[in-house]
């Protein structure tokens, strides 16, 4: 169960405000299909978690238990780092998406997450974990939680909340997050 846990608020508090957000309030204003969107990231995630889960699992054996701990605080790290860059601009950085709401999600939604999703988290917190499939509703869940409001209140209205401080207070949690972890595995703290 701790990998559920600990994937789901990861995947939450990772995609917050972040690109994923962004392309999908576009994508429910160009086409008004919210649950239409909503399954395709759905898709996108689960597909990209199960991968991330199954090298987690054959990794596992390889590590010791100080390992796997070590391996989710520079996870959570890199992760909140990579929360801190910028949000990209208003314009529609994926042209004219003619693949339709639900294409468009998987694909463009698809390589999104396969570059900031957050997948080495739920790698490692399946190599640690003794239910490791249990990550898998922990992202898609994680992930549906971050993208409602978006599509929910629009383009217009989610670009007016101030996402840069949030993503920047989030990815200081992670960061900081990590480091206690880390610390605590090697008994520094």
């Amino acid at each position: 169960m701790d990998a559920f846990m600990l994937v789901l608020v990861a995947t939450l508090a990772g995609q917050t405000g972040g690109r994923l957000s962004l392309l999908a309030a576009q994508l429910v204003d160009r086409s008004g299909k919210t649950p239409t969107v909503l399954a395709g990231l759905m898709l996108a995630q689960a597909a990209l978690a199960a991968g991330a889960i199954r090298i987690g699992i054959l990794l596992a054996p390889q590590f010791t238990p100080e390992t796997h701990g070590l391996l989710l605080a520079i996870a959570l790290v890199v992760t909140g780092i990579g929360m801190m860059g910028r949000i990209p601009r208003p314009t529609h950085p994926y042209g004219r998406p003619r693949l339709g709401a639900f294409g468009g999600a998987v694909i463009f939604g698809g390589a999104i997450l396969f570059a900031d999703s957050g997948l080495l988290v739920v790698a490692a917190a399946a190599a640690r974990s003794p239910l490791p499939w249990a990550a898998l509703p922990g992202t898609v869940i994680g992930l549906s939680g971050a993208m409602l409001p978006a599509m929910l209140m629009g383009e217009r209205a989610w670009r007016r909340l101030p996402l840069r401080a949030i993503r920047l207070a989030l990815g200081a949690i992670m960061v900081l997050t990590g480091v206690v972890i880390g610390l605590s595995v090697k008994e520094l703290i």
